[in-house]
């Protein structure tokens, strides 16, 4: 039996950056048998080389050079948002008795210094070295992200993760087949977050998405499941949840995020969200995956629209044309006797008494949760299929 040959490891790759062709040969020359070499001859070909290689695990260059220098290379690299960029080693390319240029790019976060002319053991185990520091960093992010995708709690804001929303989703979506019930998935997503990650550090940031998932989470029933489910976005499933009821609760978590700013290491952010909706009784879907993408997709939309809304933005045509009867006009009828003119009204009368009844419950203490949510059920069997199981309401956070 032959001896089955495996494919060679693929080598680190280095990126060389210098105007000077004589020093890159001489560099290559030293690394080209463990390495693979890309070079660049000035510092704003090396930064866009960079940028588009992924692979790269180590950089070399020179301190002088037209277009963008080593310090000023140096000062973007580290301050790149991308982690596989901003902590890349890099090492300045100096003079052996050049102690000032040493210090400059030591303080704009030089890892190491490779000093001309060339020791070539001492150049080839500093490269090996850092291109095994930065494989081990690629390594234990890419462990970082599996563990999080398989973690049931989001451990930045305490509340659950996509996966297990998904996961919990999909139960709750077959429960209400079987029932007959309705169910509505909300998604939340930040308003210009590009500015909020140029004013704010990441670590404020971190603070202000833990301080929303903290309101969002006293805004919802027991039932209900909240989870990060991106870096700023969030997501609701509600079962039971439907047809003006859930319109009714995404404009108030929306306007309860744009209202009330949040108090944040002493500071007060004021922010707004986008809302997407999608519910199991107007979208012909049969997946929660489906569900969420949709709200995701509406979310989106909103934003595209100018933000601080909500979309769709009315629920169906056939809940929209459904001729309304303000209290007092009922009261009016009521007086007169005549009775029967409000037997068809009945179920909308009920939806606009219901979010009064829920403040006077929550104000006056009246200890009426139990009775309120069978009159909510009551409520939305007798407004038909189409708005049947509007559920509860989201207390103000």
């Amino acid at each position: 039996m032959l001896d089955q040959q495996l494919p060679p490891a693929s080598k680190p790759r280095v990126l060389i950056i210098d105007d000077s062709r004589v020093v890159r040969v001489s560099l290559k020359k030293v690394l080209n048998n463990e390495f693979e070499i890309v070079e660049a001859e000035d510092g704003e070909a090396g930064w866009e080389a960079l940028l588009a290689d992924g692979k790269i695990q180590v950089v070399l260059t020179d301190a002088g050079m037209p277009r963008l220098d080593g310090y000023e290379l140096i000062a973007r690299i580290r301050a790149h948002d991308d982690v596989r960029i901003n902590d890349i080693p890099v090492n300045m390319v100096t003079a052996a008795d050049d102690e000032a240029a040493r210090q400059r790019a030591l303080d704009l976060g030089a890892t190491d210094f490779i000093t001309k002319p060339f020791d070539k053991a001492q150049l080839l185990a500093r490269v090996r070295a850092q291109a095994r520091l930065d494989q081990t960093t690629r390594d234990l992010a890419q462990t970082a992200v599996a563990l999080r995708d398989q973690a049931t709690d989001d451990a930045l804001t305490g509340v659950r993760s996509r996966r297990y929303l998904l996961k919990r989703g999909e139960q709750d979506l077959a429960f209400a087949a079987r029932h007959k019930q309705d169910l509505s998935v909300v998604v939340i997503v930040l308003d210009g977050i590009d500015q909020l990650k140029a004013k704010y550090s990441s670590n404020i940031l971190n603070l202000l998405l833990a301080a929303i998932a903290g309101r969002l989470q006293t805004a919802i029933r027991k039932e209900d499941t909240l989870a990060r489910i991106t870096d700023t976005g969030f997501a609701i499933i509600a079962p039971t949840l439907g047809g003006v009821e859930a319109h009714r609760v995404c404009n108030r978590i929306r306007q309860q995020i744009a209202s009330q700013s949040f108090n944040v290491d002493k500071m007060q952010i004021s922010l707004t969200a986008s809302l997407g909706l999608s519910n199991r009784r107007v979208n012909n879907i049969k997946r929660i995956e489906e569900f969420l993408a949709l709200a995701e997709k509406y979310a989106a939309s909103a934003q595209v629209a100018g933000g601080n809304r909500l979309m769709p933005a009315r629920h169906s045509a056939a809940q929209t044309s459904k001729k309304r009867v303000s209290i007092d006009a009922a009261l009016r009828i009521l007086d007169r006797g005549d009775f029967e003119k409000l037997t068809p009204h009945i179920s909308t009368m009920l939806e606009q008494l219901m979010p009064l009844l829920d403040f006077c419950n929550q104000k006056q203490h009246w200890g009426a949760d139990t009775e309120l949510a069978a009159l909510r059920q009551k409520a939305g069997n007798l407004s038909g299929p189409g708005e049947q199981n509007k559920g509860g309401h989201f207390e103000p956070g």
